[in-house]
């Protein structure tokens, strides 16, 4: 079924599978976990679900992301995020989630939506190459995407910045 869904979280069901399969091949020797935590505060999530304790800064992480991936290594633990929007992302959406990346330093942080960007979005990344904005520690930025409502997955052709891959 590829009709438009009304809210974003008709979205996540969908988003989630994507990307408990994509986190679970990137990290083959990791258990994997994604969730909907678009409802609750991310510290609160990680504590109520035993999570915690991997995460010494969690009691900072007062932020509300849609979707939270957490890979449990031997040695390592690591959260991945992705926002939902339905309507095309704007600049307001990317700073969102740029501060939610800043606080938590996510491993992935990608920003999906089956309308794509904003024409200023497109401006300011295509035409002015100002990538730089999308950067949120040394070596990570967000990922911007169209999320494609047939196939159920991100149109990796769609990914920004250019060059850029999962």
């Amino acid at each position: 079924m590829n009709r438009k869904p009304n809210k974003e979280r008709d979205l996540y069901p969908d988003v989630i599978r994507w990307f408990s399969t994509l986190l679970k091949e990137k990290n083959r020797h990791s258990r994997v976990s994604v969730f909907d935590t678009s409802q609750v505060s991310l510290w609160k999530f990680l504590k109520n679900n035993g999570y915690s304790m991997y995460f010494k800064e969690y009691l900072s992480y007062e932020i509300q992301v849609d979707i939270t991936g957490v890979v449990l290594g031997k040695k390592t633990a690591r959260l991945a995020f992705i926002e939902c929007k339905l309507k095309r992302i704007t600049l307001k959406d990317i700073s969102q989630l740029l501060g939610y990346s800043r606080v938590a330093r996510p491993y992935y942080s990608i920003i999906t939506s089956p309308s794509g960007i904003s024409s200023s979005v497109n401006y300011l990344l295509k035409c002015y190459n100002r990538y730089d904005i999308l950067k949120y520690d040394d070596k990570r930025r967000i990922r911007i995407a169209t999320w494609d409502l047939v196939r159920k997955e991100i149109d990796l052709r769609s990914i920004l910045p250019p060059g850029e891959h999962f």
